[in-house]
């Protein structure tokens, strides 16, 4: 949500408090009973609602989304979506939310236009370009996927790790092993804790064998970050191919507790297969 839509709520709360006092003070000179006064505060707060639903839809919306109970703000957001709300984050979050869990890219790439048409922040334009990038990975257009994300580096100066680690996982999946790296260790110095960057190390380092690199990465990554599927998957396929079959079993085990995103390379399939095998 960006400023000017903050400072607007605050503005009509702050109005409404101060028209409803000097309403009060009204009706008590007029002489009038309490339950008129309430019914008629009511009725003030209902046409508020109703003229300001839009808005009131898509704060709850932004709101849920961003404190991490996104089964909650879903439908709201498309509420405030199909009433044809002005806050592009409802937009954003929404075709995220399209990415993520439905993998339906034609509705991201529609609302990710309609929230183009608004007056879009910084943080806004951030989200809605990091979106297009997985929109295009998801549809395999790896080369605008990556070009997204170039640009946007190329017109702001700070790209946070997260954003410096999906670009980094986006040239290792087109084979761009330097360039993968290279963003990779700018995510580290970002954020040194970030255990998806070291997951994008360990996997390059096992597509070109060096499986000692790739373990010490992948054991780096998990020691950051417990729930990364990927580094638990592949370790546990480097210990399996050892012949440690306990360390394996455990690794399969922890990747099967992990959640399944576009950006991981092991399929929920892949993980499901290998947890039977050593779990039953």
């Amino acid at each position: 949500m960006n400023r000017g839509m903050i400072k607007r709520y605050i503005f009509l709360l702050a109005a409404a408090v101060v028209l409803y006092g000097l309403y009060i003070v009204i009706m008590i000179v007029m002489g009038q009973p309490l339950f008129v006064l309430l019914l008629v505060y009511i009725a003030i707060i209902v046409t508020f609602y109703w003229l300001n639903r839009r808005s009131i839809w898509a704060l709850r919306g932004n709101y849920f989304y961003v404190t991490g109970h996104k089964a909650r703000a879903k439908p709201i957001l498309k509420k405030a979506v199909e009433a044809g709300t002005k806050s592009p984050s409802a937009y954003i979050y929404l075709a995220l939310m399209a990415v993520q869990e439905d993998k339906d890219a034609r509705t991201a790439f529609d609302l990710l236009k309609r929230a183009q048409e608004l007056s879009v922040g910084i943080i806004d334009e951030r989200n809605a370009l990091t979106t297009l990038a997985s929109c295009h990975y998801l549809v395999g257009e790896m080369d605008k996927a990556i070009e997204v994300l170039e640009d946007m580096r190329a017109r702001h100066e700070y790209t946070n790790a997260g954003v410096l680690t999906t670009l980094g996982y986006l040239y290792f999946r087109n084979n761009d092993f330097d360039k993968a790296i290279e963003l990779s260790e700018l995510a580290m110095e970002d954020d040194p804790n970030h255990g998806a960057a070291w997951d994008n190390v360990g996997q390059v380092r096992y597509k070109q064998g060096d499986m000692e690199a790739a373990k010490e990465a992948f054991r780096t990554a998990l020691s950051k970050r417990e729930n990364l599927a990927d580094s638990a998957y592949f370790l546990a396929l480097i210990y399996e191919a050892e012949s440690h079959v306990e360390d394996a079993k455990e690794y399969f085990r922890r990747a099967a507790i992990c959640t399944i995103s576009i950006y991981n390379s092991a399929t929920a399939e892949m993980v499901d297969e290998k947890y039977r095998q050593y779990h039953g």
